[in-house]
């Protein structure tokens, strides 16, 4: 017990990075499976390999 009084601040700010690097990863793995990227694609070389061409399900004919 004396280990955790005696530290409880560096706890407290680890767990806080913890929780902040988990929220971002949900966020980036959110916004993959929307098709979204999380950089700024516009004028990006690869940005075909990360927003594939959706098919479009209503053609007519």
């Amino acid at each position: 017990m004396d280990f955790v009084l005696e530290n409880i601040w560096s706890i407290v700010i680890g767990a806080g990075i913890a929780a902040a690097v988990i929220l971002a990863a949900v966020k980036i793995i959110k916004d993959r499976k929307k098709g979204k990227c999380s950089c700024g694609c516009e004028g990006c070389a690869f940005s075909n390999t990360c927003h594939k061409p959706q098919k479009d399900n209503n053609k007519n004919g």
